[in-house]
């Protein structure tokens, strides 16, 4: 078995925060323990976590797979990847106290929300799966953009994982599949398919996305590592830009490729639920200048939390985010619940 653990506390890295924030879609949280975790990363290593007060313990679910295998790794060098692998995925590297007494400092609404939202980390994310999860994202929630993804690699994916018997009704899934590669969905039937599995407009940009990043990096006889390379050689403004010539990804979409997957953590993703937030915070009167979203604007809220947060002002609205998605949450369970009596 190939297995290890981190020494880290919630306050550092708060896993339910973190992976349930609307960053990643395909984290499965465990029935029965709201601690344990189980998702892929490297698109190949299915990892489950479990927290607890002074660590997190990670295990390697599928080290019999054939790439594992081909690599005649010990279990000591697998599980010191893996650890590498985890640090640099939940960007461990950063002093999260740090960012939040600078956060904290320079805005109060921050600061009241700060104690209960500690450990939320921004997540360095696989730049391909990133890419199409968030074009699934348009007028949507996470819980649709979740179940979204799961049909995509059920459909496409190739087969990672699959739980015993006894595990099934632990985990709420028989089997982990992989993020389709852009040639699988570049190919000639998959918009149709997707149609027909309920993706509705999104499927046309999927299909169109996947087959513009095929010919792009055709033409420059590139792998795509190379290209997210140069993507992050550019400025924020220049990686966003080009990203968004590309159909299906507009502002937004683009936003959060530059903040989770290509470490531009001065981007900032803004949607429906931003643009509540920042008027209800922030600018009150911001409902009142426009009725639709303008790249005007969507460059003004931008830069109200660039000039507000300076470092790292992704991250912070990360938290932000995070916060209201929680709060929003409980009120809806809270009105459940009256509606019940």
């Amino acid at each position: 078995m190939v297995a290890g653990f981190i020494r880290i506390k919630p306050s550092q890295l708060n896993l339910s925060l973190t992976l349930k924030s609307g960053q990643s879609f395909r984290w499965k949280q465990c029935h029965g323990n709201e601690n344990r975790f189980v998702g892929i990363l490297k698109n190949i290593f299915v990892i489950e976590l479990i927290q607890s007060d002074t660590e997190i313990a990670y295990r390697l679910l599928n080290s019999d797979h054939c790439f594992l295998s081909s690599q005649n790794l010990s279990k000591k060098s697998t599980s010191d990847l893996i650890q590498r692998i985890l640090e640099d995925y939940f960007r461990l590297d950063v002093d999260l106290d740090a960012l939040f007494r600078s956060w904290s400092k320079n805005d109060t609404n921050f600061r009241s929300i700060s104690t209960k939202f500690k450990g939320v980390r921004l997540l360095r994310q696989d730049f391909i799966e990133n890419c199409f999860s968030f074009i699934c994202s348009s007028n949507n929630n996470i819980s649709r953009i979740t179940q979204m993804i799961e049909k995509l690699c059920r459909k496409f994916g190739s087969k990672l994982y699959e739980f015993a018997d006894d595990e099934k009704s632990i985990n709420k899934s028989e089997d982990i599949y992989s993020f389709p590669s852009i040639e699988t969905l570049a190919e000639e039937n998959v918009e149709q398919q997707l149609r027909d599995m309920g993706f509705g407009y999104r499927a046309k940009f999927i299909n169109q996305t996947a087959c513009s990043i095929k010919n792009l990096l055709n033409d420059r006889n590139q792998k795509d590592s190379d290209w997210i390379k140069h993507l992050r050689s550019l400025s924020y403004r220049d990686a966003r830009k080009e990203l968004m010539s590309l159909p299906g990804i507009g502002g937004k979409v683009a936003d959060c490729i530059c903040l989770m997957s290509l470490d531009f953590t001065e981007s900032i993703p803004i949607d429906t639920h931003v643009f509540q937030l920042t008027m209800k915070h922030y600018i009150p009167d911001l409902g009142s200048k426009q009725k639709s979203m303008t790249p005007k604007l969507y460059d003004e809220i931008g830069d109200f939390y660039r000039n507000k947060f300076q470092l790292h002002a992704g991250w912070a609205q990360t938290v932000l985010f995070c916060s209201d998605l929680k709060i929003n949450k409980s009120r809806r369970k809270i009105k459940r619940g009256h509606q019940q009596e």
